[in-house]
């Protein structure tokens, strides 16, 4: 599969900000002003004497320059022409269609799974998912995605028309989960959007519940901070009176339903509401007793604790931050989560100088995830920032590692 790169993907990140500012016919000043900041920060971004790592900072330069958040941090070099993926970003986009005819041959011969199968086959994609196996679920997709949309069309009515709604909807949510890693928004948004109208006509409260969460959270990823508030907001006053508290289950996706609602919050600077959806996502943890992976949510204490380390990064409270990481323990939660955890736990060293910590953390959630992190844009650049101040040849080879310098 070859994945062809934009003109600004080698570039650093101050580079590719100067790029699209000219582009845009704009003068370090002009930009300076739309983002309340000064002409010589302007400056200094792009000269690359200081770091743009807050998200809502992120956000604000990439509306600002209309661009997409991963045009200004650079393409992920997960999926490029290194190997021959059977699986790719094209193929998973021709599964998304709904015409057939768009389709190519994913449905040539194809015979319809037994619902049974179809759902081992999405409890699959989702391990992979949640064990950082990127390249391989990137194979599996295209022909999930096919396999689930025929069952929608091969039962007509009753429970089994459901199930197969149900499963489509979290075939398309695992999906664009995926996409978001890697960058691709459009797509993510359009496999969210065909999963909460799955989700929606299945009548399963729990499904319908998972894809507003994986719509908000691709709100998130494409910066409509606002959006991604008022549809977790909704989804959880839609919710039947109790409904959130009657299983492991449904206490696991309300939860992580207000967690991300909460990092939306911070996006908007907005501290009571994002410290008020923590605290109910919190009471949630404390019901649900303990860590479990209910509809591979990963919920429980230790995912808020992950969050809540998330939000003092995104409030730029490196004191906070640096006083949460020792507490945030993910060991028993699956890959991706930990390696995530390592990532902000590095971030907030890394804000407060402690550099070899930093080092430390990254190296770890990398060695343990390597596919997750280097899709991720906030650990290229962190990677960038250590090696510019520690001698440590390990840095180097972390940043070479994660692409930091493609």
């Amino acid at each position: 599969m070859i994945k062809v790169r934009g003109m600004t993907d080698r570039r650093p990140f101050g580079a590719r900000v100067k790029f699209y500012r000219e582009r845009r016919g704009l003068h370090q000043w002009q930009l300076g002003e739309l983002l309340n900041r000064s002409e010589d920060w302007v400056y200094r971004v792009e000269a690359g004497k200081i770091p743009v790592n807050n998200i809502k900072m992120l956000a604000d330069l990439a509306n600002t320059l209309r661009v997409h958040v991963e045009d200004l941090q650079g393409a992920p070099s997960l999926l490029d022409d290194r190997e021959d993926h059977a699986g790719s970003v094209p193929a998973i986009r021709a599964a998304l269609m709904r015409s057939r005819r768009l389709a190519g041959s994913l449905y040539d011969a194809r015979e319809p799974l037994r619902l049974e199968r179809l759902a081992v086959e999405v409890d699959a994609a989702w391990s992979l998912y949640q064990h950082g196996q990127y390249a391989q679920l990137a194979g599996r997709l295209p022909s999930l995605l096919a396999d689930a949309r025929m069952a929608t069309q091969e039962h007509s009515a009753g429970r089994d028309k459901s199930e197969a709604l149900r499963l489509f909807a979290l075939t398309c949510h695992v999906t664009a989960a995926f996409l978001r890693k890697l960058g691709e928004t459009n797509l993510a948004w359009i496999a969210a959007d065909q999963g909460d109208i799955a989700a929606s006509a299945s009548g399963d409260v729990g499904t319908v519940v998972a894809l507003r969460r994986c719509v908000a959270h691709v709100q998130l990823g494409a910066g409509l901070a606002e959006d991604a508030v008022n549809v977790t907001q909704d989804a959880a006053a839609d919710l039947p009176d109790g409904w959130w508290e009657t299983s492991p289950a449904s206490l696991s996706l309300y939860g992580t339903l207000l967690l991300n609602g909460a990092v939306a919050a911070a996006r908007l600077r907005d501290r009571p509401l994002a410290d008020g959806m923590i605290a109910q996502a919190q009471q949630a943890a404390d019901r649900l007793g303990g860590d479990k992976n209910e509809m591979w949510t990963s919920f429980g204490p230790t995912n808020v604790d992950i969050h809540r380390l998330a939000l003092a990064l995104e409030f730029e409270d490196v004191q906070l931050a640096v006083d949460i990481a020792p507490k945030v323990k993910p060991t028993g939660l699956p890959l991706e989560r930990r390696a995530r955890a390592r990532l902000d736990v590095a971030r907030a060293y890394g804000e407060a100088g402690r550099t070899d910590e930093a080092i430390d953390h990254l190296k770890r959630a990398y060695r343990n995830a390597p596919e997750q992190m280097r899709a991720h844009g906030l650990a290229r650049d962190l990677a960038r920032r250590l090696y510019k101040r520690s001698p440590r040849r390990d840095v180097r080879d972390l940043a070479l590692g994660l692409g930091a310098f493609d």
